[in-house]
């Protein structure tokens, strides 16, 4: 954990090795596998409970939630949401976005964010926006699952390590887990979406399950909630905008397809000139590479899979290749998305350190220290 106290982290509630201990126990110990999500929670609560009484872990048996983890995006975050917003508005600032007029943190009723701008007849609106970690479900939960990347991961060292019986390889393997979560759980681990269909495209992209009034077929489920091709998409999205015979789009595809009729998906990706602006404005940098050709600047994301960018052109919508992929390739998987979220968090912060050399929120005095 030493390697991360120059970022924040927004998952883990509490420092004191809790959650690494949890995982400790799952390594040391036998526990089932479920296929519903509510037989694993009751399991998982079960088994908070027991370390609870021990006094191995604090626990809230009054919750739902145990108190090692939660999600950094619930609306209750007021600090991770200001943060972010902090991060927007200084982003906005910066790269001279007028067509975004402010982005305001835990503004009531609902809290989150909301981006505020202009329409075209002068008036000025406003719709909320929900963060979505990118870096694989790590609630304790899932562990009671073998569906989900750090669970398979969890599993694969657990069965190595049965045949060992080397207690110094354990704590290698919860380490390396609660450092991932610990890292994945700060700014640069987050997506934005416009909270009318987060709901609807981000469970698609996560799992695949059916959605009232957007009942996905084909390739639902093919993301798995990897963030290359969750950027895929949205390059594509781009690359639709800009042709004139939409008929025969190439990637109607993809998940996200299914939501570009939506108002506030139009005004969302309208306030970006291109993918290139996108990725720019929410510093996605260490996530693409530019293949560009004579200068003209082209982003294409990495493959978070071999760490080389999507070849053009090609299709990516093969389903379940974190589920069987190998022990190997999905340590690659994790290190690689670590420290890109690492990365990005580092520089989103020093952005933020830079808007925040004013106390003024929406801006005015900002122009010249993010101008620099």
């Amino acid at each position: 954990m030493e390697t991360n106290k120059k970022i924040k982290s927004y998952g883990l509630t509490s420092l004191n090795g809790d959650y690494k201990k949890y995982l400790i126990y799952l390594l040391e110990n036998e526990y089932e596998f479920y296929k519903s999500k509510d037989e694993a929670e009751d399991a998982c609560r079960e088994l908070l409970t027991k370390l609870n009484k021990s006094g191995d872990i604090v626990y809230d048996v009054c919750k739902s939630e145990c108190k090692i983890y939660n999600d950094p995006d619930g609306k209750e975050n007021e600090k991770f949401y200001r943060a972010l917003s902090d991060f927007l508005n200084a982003s906005r600032i910066s790269r001279k976005n007028n067509k975004i007029l402010s982005f305001e943190a835990n503004e009531a009723p609902y809290g989150m964010i909301t981006v505020h701008y202009k329409g075209q007849n002068g008036k000025e609106y406003g719709f909320r926006l929900h963060s979505d970690q990118l870096g694989f479900s790590a609630v304790p939960c899932i562990y009671f699952r073998n569906n989900y990347p750090l669970s398979r991961y969890l599993e694969m060292q657990k069965n190595k390590l049965d045949k060992l019986k080397n207690k110094s390889d354990i704590d290698v393997v919860a380490d390396f887990l609660t450092k991932y979560v610990y890292t994945t759980r700060t700014l640069g681990g987050s997506f934005l979406w416009p909270e009318s269909w987060y709901k609807g495209y981000n469970m698609s992209r996560g799992n695949g399950r059916e959605i009232k009034d957007k009942i996905i077929k084909g390739n639902a489920g093919y993301i798995e909630d990897r963030v290359d091709l969750t950027l895929l998409e949205i390059k594509h999205y781009f690359e639709y905008r800009e042709l004139d015979d939409k008929k025969n789009f190439k990637y109607s595809g993809d998940i996200l397809f299914r939501y570009y009729d939506n108002l506030d998906a139009q005004t969302w990706f309208g306030f970006f000139d291109s993918f290139e602006d996108y990725v720019d404005f929410f510093m996605f940098n260490d996530f693409v590479e530019d293949i560009g050709i004579g200068g003209k600047k082209e982003y294409m994301p990495i493959n978070i899979l071999n760490g080389e960018p999507f070849e053009k052109d090609c299709l990516y919508y093969e389903e379940d290749i974190l589920k069987n992929i190998c022990e190997k390739g999905l340590k690659d998987v994790l290190e690689r998305v670590m420290n890109m979220v690492a990365n990005r968090t580092k520089n989103m912060e020093k952005l933020i350190a830079k808007y925040n050399q004013t106390n003024d929120t929406k801006g005015e005095k900002h122009e010249n220290i993010l101008h620099e």
